[in-house]
C-alpha cells in the first residue's frame, strides 16, 4: 500500500455513487400475464413470482437501449456526486453480468458515452459479483498508486434474456428465476485518500467452479456458438441459492474477525438481491437485524451486478447510510462465487 507525502496510508475512498432505472416498469401481474400470453394455453400460477421472491416490480429499458447505456447514465451521476470531470478519471472499470457486443470490451463503449478519453478500460466479469470484483480491482490500483481515480459502472440489460414462452411446470424451476429480473444501472466514483478510518477495506473472495451449471446463459461463447435457443437465462435457484446460505455467513463472520469488528457495529448490510427469503435466512442466520439489510427487489427485481452498487446509492440517498458508517457489501453469484466487500462510508 503507497503512502501520501505526510506517511500516511492511501486508501480507496468512494466520493459518489450513482444509479439509473429506465422508465418503463412491470409489475408481476404484468410478467405473468405476458408468460400466459405466450406459453400456448399453459398458465403459471397466479401469484407466484411475488410468492417465491419478493418481486414485486422490476423495470425493462427500452428498446435499443444497451448495458452501456445504464452503465453511463449512472456513472455521471457518480461522477456529478464525486465533483470530477470526465477527464480526471484515470481508470474505467465497467463490471457486469451483461454486456454490449462479445469484442470489444463494453467499457469501450461507455467510456465514448462518458467522455472520458484519458482513461484506461477494461471489464471485469464474474456474474452478479461482477461489480465487487470490479471494486476489489479499482482498490488494488489505487492503494498501488497506479490509479487515483476510478469509475466502476454496472448496466444490466437482463431483460432480452428472458424466455417467455414457458413449456410447463415441467420447465418453470429453471425459468422462474429469469422472471425475476430487471433493468438498471449503477456506479461508484472511488478516489485515493489518506483519511483516516475510510475507505474501502480488504474483502474476501471465494468461487466453486464445479457448480458452473447451475445458473446459465450458455449462447454466445466458444462452447455453444450463437444458437438463439441457448440466449436465455436458466436458473436452478433452488441448489444456488442453497449454497449462498451455507457459504457466506462463514464469509461474513472471517471478514468481520480479520477487521476486528463487531456485527452490530456494522450499520447497514447491502446484499445481492435474488430472494427476500434469502436476504432474511442469512440476516437470520447471522442474528442480524433485517431491517438493517438493504432491500430493494422488491422495487427494482434482481438487477444481477448493478444490485449492490445501486442499492448502495439508494441507502445513501434515503440516509440509511452516512459517513463514517461500517457498511458490508455481501454478494452471492453464478459460478458459485461468493464475496464481502467491507468499507467505512
Amino acid at each position: 500500500m503507497t503512502q501520501s507525502e505526510d506517511g500516511s496510508r492511501i486508501r480507496a475512498l468512494i466520493t459518489g455513487t450513482g444509479r439509473y432505472a429506465p422508465d418503463d416498469v412491470w409489475t408481476s401481474d404484468m410478467v405473468e400475464a405476458r408468460v400466459d400470453e405466450r406459453s400456448g394455453g399453459w398458465h403459471i400460477p397466479k401469484g407466484m413470482i411475488r410468492l417465491v421472491s419478493g418481486v414485486v416490480e422490476r423495470r425493462y429499458a427500452s428498446e435499443g437501449m444497451c448495458s452501456s447505456d445504464l452503465a453511463a447514465r449512472a456513472a455521471q451521476r457518480a461522477m456529478a456526486t464525486a465533483g470530477i470531470e470526465p477527464r480526471d478519471v484515470d481508470l474505467l472499470i465497467f463490471a457486469s453480468a451483461s454486456h454490449d457486443v462479445a469484442e470489444p470490451a463494453t467499457a469501450n463503449m461507455v467510456q465514448i458515452a462518458l467522455g472520458c478519453d484519458r482513461a484506461a478500460v477494461m471489464d471485469v466479469k464474474n456474474a452478479c459479483n461482477s461489480f465487487l470484483n470490479g471494486l476489489d480491482v479499482a482498490q488494488a490500483f489505487i492503494e498501488t498508486g497506479r490509479a487515483p481515480r476510478v469509475v466502476v459502472a454496472s448496466g444490466e440489460c437482463l431483460s432480452p434474456t428472458i424466455k417467455w414462452d414457458i413449456d410447463g411446470s415441467d420447465d418453470l424451476p429453471i425459468r422462474l428465476a429469469a422472471l425475476t429480473l430487471g433493468d438498471a444501472g449503477a456506479a461508484c466514483v472511488l478516489e485515493a485518500s489518506a483519511a483516516p478510518e475510510r475507505g474501502v477495506l480488504r474483502g474476501a473472495f471465494e468461487s466453486d467452479g464445479s457448480h458452473w451449471e447451475l445458473s446459465t446463459v450458455l449462447g454466445g461463447g466458444s462452447r455453444y456458438g450463437a444458437a438463439p435457443e441457448r440466449m436465455f437465462f436458466e436458473c436452478r435457484s433452488t441448489k444456488l441459492q442453497q449454497l449462498a446460505v451455507t457459504r457466506l455467513p462463514a464469509l461474513v463472520t472471517d471478514v468481520l474477525m480479520k477487521l476486528d469488528w463487531a456485527l452490530e457495529d456494522v450499520a447497514l448490510v447491502v446484499p445481492h438481491q435474488v430472494s427476500r427469503s434469502v436476504i432474511e435466512r442469512i440476516a437470520s442466520l447471522m442474528g442480524y437485524p433485517l431491517d438493517r439489510c438493504m432491500v430493494t427487489l422488491d422495487r427494482f427485481g434482481n438487477t444481477a451486478a448493478a444490485s449492490i452498487p445501486f442499492a448502495l446509492d439508494l441507502a445513501i440517498e434515503e440516509g440509511r447510510a452516512a459517513v463514517g458508517d461500517k457498511v458490508l457489501l455481501v454478494g452471492g453469484a453464478a459460478g458459485f462465487s461468493a464475496a464481502v466487500v467491507p468499507l467505512i462510508l
